[in-house]
Order: structure tokens, then C-alpha cells, then sequence
């Protein structure tokens, strides 16, 4: 596993973000993570008048959100029926209404600040390729409908008919899912937050530590003072809070991009219960990801994002290869690892950590990171200036896992 994995979406960004040269000693509120939740908390926390400070020790999205697939999914994490079964209606009612929520701010802060990140709302078509899978798939559409969710069921000769493709016996289509350039979109809420943020790459916490009332904040270039910190560093939040290491689970996941093609799907996709997902770009590219069960581990608790696994690799480009006839011969431009932070139940945690004031996380997004992240940074930036009027669902809460 000595490949070298190279993002698409990092390889033409200028990433390099720094407010001023020397940390200030005292910051009203201190974001430890430069990918799309810290960036975006900070973004909100400047909204509402707060001058936060963000730390990232590498760039500006180097992380997960910098080496993902590109996916906006809305909605729970799970199947709709799944959730349903696991936290209830009522609940996994709150978690849809609450990406709706966010995707209504990814369109709103876009478009008020012009930032060109790709953006692209489409359908979501989740394919089946057994027969246990397709009524698995027939079942969540059922279940969506009767409690009024829009959701259609193709059959077979429907699928093929879309995709001229044998491969798939069944799909379910949900109308709402987006696409974008992630770490466009992280530069552009970077530079609309900077008139009051303090942004520090290249800075890498050490250690958070309590004196009273006050949060010292131990860097390898000095400290910082506060009474407010949030913890976004997603897999890696258990560096700085051992309590989560059984918590927040890091899975490594494996990306290709092709080179630019004809348009083969005017809707993304993911199929084998979310482990494959793709999207083919306005440019033409399909960027490809998953096959991680090729991987004895599954990757599971792996943080090395620098190497490729050699039998996902293969599993990715065969699977491109032997689906898709107009794929039969495409070339591989780029690919990629990048790790995401799994938990037992596939919710986040969002909120305040219990027993622990001043002290908050939006972590452990199992995957889904972009479309919960912009309300997830609302949510966190209102609490801590008190002026909270973004619920957060039950589901996403810390105390869920007694990390009190």
C-alpha cells in the first residue's frame, strides 16, 4: 500500500490560510478543525458578532472534507425505516427536517456570497443488486410514503431503462441530494468569515486543559485562553478527548476520479446499502468511492490518508469496468483515501459535551459530514452566544453515549 492518493479536489486549491503570523493569547471562542464544520461554525459564531480563532493543523479542508466523494446525502444516515425502527418517528422526522434545514443554508450562504463550489442538486438513486436488497429498497419506499416522503420504486426493466445497465434489479429514488466541490465551498465561507475570524493553519493542538472558568488551549506555537472550544475534528476528536476513542469509530474510505466523459446519469447514486457511491460532475467525471469491504479490516480504524489500498483500488476501477460498457476503457485520474468517523448508531454528535461547559463537538458524522455540517455549525455557533434557535434532534446528542 505505497501509492500515493491524490484528491481531485485539493490538487489546484490554494488551501494556504493565515489571519495574522503569531496566535492572539486570548480568543472569545477557540475552533479546533479546518474542514467544513470548523470553518463553517466559525462562520456562523462571526455572523453573530463573536471574532472566533480556528486551528487546523494542516490546510484549510486537508481532511475528510477535502477527500470525499463530493455527496450532499439528506436525510438520516440510515434508511428512513431503519431510523424508524431505531429512534422513531418522531425523531428521525427531526434528523430529515434538520439536513433540509441545512441544505436551505448551503443554498443561502452560497448564493449571498458568491462562492462557486459546484453546487448541484439532483436525484439520489439507491440501487439494489440482490434480491434481499431490492426489497429491502421496496420496503423504505413504502414506509417513506405513508408518512409522506417522496419516494419512487423502479423495477428492473425501469433501472435498465435509465441506465442501460444489467447489472441492477431494483432502485429507490429520493428527489433531494447535492453535489459540490467541498473544499471550494470551505475557502469561500473562510474568506466570507474572516472579517471577524482569526483562521491559523499549519497549527496543531497539543492539549485543552481547565483552569476555572477558563480553557487553555497548548499548541505547538504557544496557547490560548478562552471560555469556549469546539471540538470538529471528526475521526480524530478522541486525540483530544480519549473518552470518545470507542465513540467515534475512523473508517478509511477510497475515491477515483475518471477522466471527463459523456453524460451517463442525470441523477448520483450509491448502491450495496451505501458502501459504493458515485456522482458524474458537470465536467464530465465520475467520481467513484467505496468497495472497502475488499479490505479484510473493512478499513476500520485506520488514519493514514497518504496510501492507497491496492484491492479497493481494484475493486473500484473492475467495478467502473465491468458495470458501465462506456466505462469499459476509461482512464483513472485521480484517487484518493480519506477518513471518516463512524458511530455505533450512524448519528452525529452535535452539542455541548455533558459536564463539560464551555466545551462543545460536532463530530462523528458516519460519512455524511456535508449536508450536516452547515446547521450543525448554526446549531453550536447559537448555543455559545446564547441565542440558540436551531434545534438539535435527540438523535444527535452527546450525552446519548455517557460521555459525561
Amino acid at each position: 500500500m505505497t501509492s500515493r492518493a491524490v484528491s481531485f479536489w485539493l490538487h489546484s486549491q490554494d488551501l494556504t490560510f493565515q489571519s495574522e503570523s503569531a496566535l492572539p493569547p486570548q480568543a472569545d471562542v477557540v475552533v479546533i478543525g479546518g474542514g467544513i464544520t470548523g470553518i463553517c461554525t466559525a462562520y456562523w459564531l462571526s455572523q453573530l458578532g463573536i471574532r472566533p480563532v480556528v486551528l487546523e493543523r494542516g490546510h484549510l479542508s486537508c481532511g475528510a472534507t477535502g477527500r470525499n466523494g463530493g455527496h450532499c446525502v439528506f436525510g438520516a444516515n440510515q434508511s428512513f425505516k431503519a431510523s424508524v425502527e431505531d429512534i422513531g418517528l418522531e425523531e428521525t422526522l427531526a434528523v430529515w427536517d434538520f439536513t433540509e434545514q441545512s441544505s436551505q443554508l448551503l443554498q443561502e450562504v452560497t448564493h449571498r456570497h458568491s462562492i462557486d463550489c459546484d453546487l448541484r442538486f439532483n436525484r439520489l438513486v439507491a440501487f439494489a443488486m440482490t434480491p434481499a436488497q431490492a426489497q429491502a429498497i421496496q420496503d423504505n419506499c413504502d414506509v417513506m410514503r405513508s408518512h409522506g416522503l417522496e419516494a419512487t420504486y423502479w423495477t428492473q426493466a425501469e433501472v435498465y431503462q435509465q441506465t442501460q445497465c444489467s447489472a441492477f434489479l431494483a432502485a429507490g429514488v429520493k428527489p433531494h441530494h447535492g453535489q459540490l466541490w467541498p473544499a471550494q465551498l470551505v475557502v469561500g465561507l473562510a474568506k466570507a468569515a474572516q472579517h471577524q475570524a482569526h483562521i491559523h493553519t499549519q497549527v496543531e493542538v497539543q492539549a485543552v486543559t481547565r483552569q476555572g472558568k477558563d480553557l487553555h488551549i497548548t499548541t505547538n506555537q504557544g496557547q490560548i485562553q478562552t471560555q469556549a472550544v469546539v471540538y470538529a475534528t471528526n475521526a480524530l476528536a478522541y486525540h483530544l478527548l480519549p473518552n470518545l476513542k470507542e465513540v467515534i469509530i475512523p473508517v478509511r474510505g477510497q475515491v477515483v476520479a475518471t477522466a471527463p466523459t459523456a453524460p451517463l446519469f442525470d441523477f448520483d447514486w450509491l448502491l450495496n446499502d451505501g458502501y459504493e457511491y458515485a456522482i458524474q460532475r458537470q465536467d464530465g467525471r465520475i467520481i467513484f468511492g467505496g468497495m472497502r469491504w475488499k479490505s479484510p479490516t473493512k478499513e476500520v480504524g485506520i488514519e493514514d490518508d497518504t496510501t492507497l489500498n491496492p484491492s479497493v483500488s481494484e475493486g473500484l476501477k473492475a467495478f467502473l469496468r465491468d458495470t458501465f460498457t462506456p466505462l469499459r476503457d476509461i482512464a483513472i485520474e485521480y484517487e484518493w483515501t480519506g477518513i471518516m468517523g463512524f458511530t455505533a448508531d450512524e448519528n452525529p454528535i452535535v452539542g455541548e459535551l455533558p459536564n463539560r461547559p464551555g466545551e462543545y463537538i460536532s463530530a462523528g458524522y458516519t460519512g455524511h459530514g456535508m449536508a450536516l455540517a452547515i446547521a450543525a455549525g448554526k446549531a453550536i455557533a447559537e448555543r455559545i452566544t446564547g441565542s440558540a434557535q436551531t434545534p438539535i434532534p435527540k438523535a444527535f446528542r452527546p450525552e446519548r453515549f455517557g460521555l459525561g
